[in-house]
């Protein structure tokens, strides 16, 4: 073998130069945007359900839903990032569905007496 050929290296030492530092990590939380707003509104929505009011803050859970699905519909492909599971139309399906049943849910079930 001569020196003008390249080594393969392994998969160990590609994956030990890409060490995140605290300027990308912040760079690849940030290109989460629409995946956190959502995710925002429906740990807040919990946190009301936590306090006693069901039906309050299962609506807000099913609006956090929601948003994901407006997100995913509207936010390019490349930048949904983990609102991007399979195709935009399946996506966008799964999540409406999932928000409109939740809220359909949330406004038929009676308030605890």
């Amino acid at each position: 073998m001569s020196d003008a050929t390249p080594r393969k290296r392994s998969r160990w030492a590609v994956a030990a130069e890409r060490r995140l530092t605290p300027a990308s990590w912040f760079q690849a939380v940030f290109r989460q945007w629409p995946f956190l707003i959502a995710l925002g509104v429906v740990i807040g929505g919990i946190i009301v359900v936590a306090n006693d009011h069901f039906k309050r803050g299962t609506v807000i859970i099913a609006g956090g839903v929601c948003i994901a699905a407006f997100l995913r519909m509207v936010v390019p492909s490349e930048r949904a990032g983990l609102l991007q599971v399979r195709s935009r139309l399946l996506d966008v399906l799964t999540l409406a569905l999932l928000g409109g049943g939740t809220l359909i849910a949330a406004l038929i079930v009676p308030p605890p007496s």
